[in-house]
């Protein structure tokens, strides 16, 4: 039995519909995504689950257990919900201890003395803080903020663990370890949790599952792999990874087959969604795919060196050819001048335009 349920859940804010129908399930154990820009609906869609927003239709049950039904007018209170929550802002007392900040959820449920005192203990040294238990949240980096704001949300075990953006106040070198922790930790406290991320490269190292909401709707949801590798739409293919688009037409092949036509130029690809034969499209290629090759051949463009930027293990390149910029990468340093790019076929997606 999935851990978490959504079904057809809708709000509005006045006459702005914020979520127009989005569904998901989080099975037990397993950690899903919220992705997508802001103002997608993703922190509305995670305050639906909390009980912080009412929607106005659609259903929430954990475990069976109704939370949210707007035909029925049923609408638990967050106290009653029992769910453990990560804020981005991390909201810690400041005149309160570490132990004080993870025990407050349990006296608010009239725990005993002694329970809340081994239950704190345990949640601390589950997440390698235990002996920070005196010290004020002044006294801490962000890093073990971000810890202790995460045992107060364990520590009277809940069901499920909603994180809206827990890593965005972390710099960059120790978000990356934080993101590879936190995931551990989740997983090895056998967890169902639902977090909210506008970074797709969290979102892939971090989730069992995506599901990539835009403008309230249900985008795309699948594995971190189909949502890298098959994207349904142009708002999905762009949205993940790095990207170079190609405008063009779209001509369709035998048997269905996609080609983008740039200036007269053709390169074969992969429908991403239903194209109309002769229509305005935009062919979407991830960087790493894109090949720097030795002549002229099939799904390859000439294009000229314009810039050439050093990262370390790899150099960044700018091609150009007329008003078409084309960025890809190279593990060598390249000569100026003009280069033949491939296109592989199989990582092409050609993807109509609106209008």
């Amino acid at each position: 039995m999935a851990d978490l349920v959504i079904e057809n859940l809708k709000l509005r804010y006045g006459a702005l519909d914020i979520l127009k129908g989005v569904s998901l399930s989080v099975e037990k154990g397993q950690i899903v995504a919220l992705l997508g820009p802001s103002g997608s609906g993703k922190t509305t869609l995670l305050r639906c689950v909390a009980g912080l927003e009412e929607p106005f239709a659609g259903k929430i049950s954990i475990a069976g257990k109704p939370f949210f039904d707007g035909a029925a007018g049923l609408n638990l209170a967050p106290e009653e919900r029992g769910l453990g929550l990560v804020f981005q802002s991390y909201a810690l007392w400041p005149h309160k201890t570490v132990f004080e900040n993870v025990a407050y959820p349990l006296k608010l449920r009239k725990v005993s003395g002694a329970d809340v005192k081994s239950r704190v203990a345990r949640a601390l040294e589950s997440i390698g803080i235990g002996h920070l238990g005196e010290r004020y949240p002044h006294q801490l980096s962000g890093g073990q903020q971000q810890r202790v704001a995460l045992a107060r949300a364990l520590v009277y075990e809940p069901p499920v663990i909603l994180l809206d953006e827990p890593l965005s106040n972390l710099d960059a070198k120790l978000r990356e370890e934080a993101r590879v922790w936190l995931r551990q930790l989740i997983s090895d406290l056998g967890l169902s949790a639902l977090c909210v991320t506008h970074d797709q490269v969290e979102a892939m190292a971090m989730a069992d599952r995506i599901l990539l909401l835009n403008g309230g709707v249900v985008e795309q949801q699948g594995t971190p792999e189909e949502m890298y590798a098959k994207p349904v739409s142009l708002f999905a293919a762009e949205f993940m990874g790095a990207n170079t688009r190609l405008p063009g037409i779209a001509k369709v092949g035998p048997g269905g087959a996609a080609i983008l036509d740039i200036g007269g130029e053709t390169l074969s690809g992969i429908a991403c969604g239903p194209l109309a034969d002769g229509g305005k499209s935009a062919g979407v290629i991830r960087l790493e795919r894109i090949r720097v090759a030795d002549g002229p051949g099939p799904n390859r463009l000439k294009m000229t060196l314009a810039a050439e930027m050093y990262l370390g293990e790899r150099y960044e390149l700018l091609f150009k050819r007329g008003d078409l910029q084309v960025r890809t990468f190279s593990t060598t340093k390249l000569a100026g001048g003009d280069h033949w790019l491939e296109f592989p076929a199989p990582s092409l997606w050609v993807c109509a335009l609106e209008g």
